[in-house]
């Protein structure tokens, strides 16, 4: 019985930068879909800020202090683009782009892509391997992405 092949799409991402990937069939054949990258996430905290923190007066003594400001820039920044990423996630599985998503992530982001998903993203979450493959070559992929099972039928 030969059904409709499953287009799947393979989201290989840290805090800063994001490679999309799709796969139709059952060998493992990658075709970038996208690339988005991230420069504010990448720079520094003080190369984010440029004023220097306000200064205040202590309730308890007449000494003055430098207050912090209340988020890491950079923190921010990597927040910012992780909710693009998944809003992006979100809008093309609105638009049946693809089939089912595997998410492979640095720890943390992965996380935070669980977090910010939506229902729309997550019906479609086949698999999540929580490694930072950014900086693997292209071709070196399909070795890392083995245990994920990408293009492997679903038995039910």
């Amino acid at each position: 019985m030969h059904g409709k092949k499953i287009r799947s799409w393979i989201v290989v991402a840290d805090s800063a930068k994001a490679r999309i990937y799709s796969n139709t069939g059952p060998k493992l054949d990658l075709a970038l879909v996208s690339e988005i990258d991230s420069d504010g996430a990448r720079r520094s905290s003080q190369e984010l800020v440029t004023d220097k923190p306000g200064r205040t007066f202590s309730s308890a003594s007449p000494r003055r202090s430098g207050m912090e400001p209340p988020s890491d820039p950079q923190d921010v920044e990597k927040h910012k683009f992780v909710k693009h990423l998944v809003s992006i996630l979100d809008t093309a599985a609105l638009g049946d782009e693809f089939d089912d998503v595997y998410l492979v992530a640095a720890p943390r982001t992965l996380g935070e892509i669980r977090k910010l998903a939506n229902g729309h993203i997550t019906d479609k979450v086949r698999g999540e391997l929580a490694k930072d493959l950014t900086n693997i070559p292209e071709h070196d992929l399909p070795k890392h992405l083995e245990d994920l099972d990408i293009g492997k039928p679903v038995l039910a």
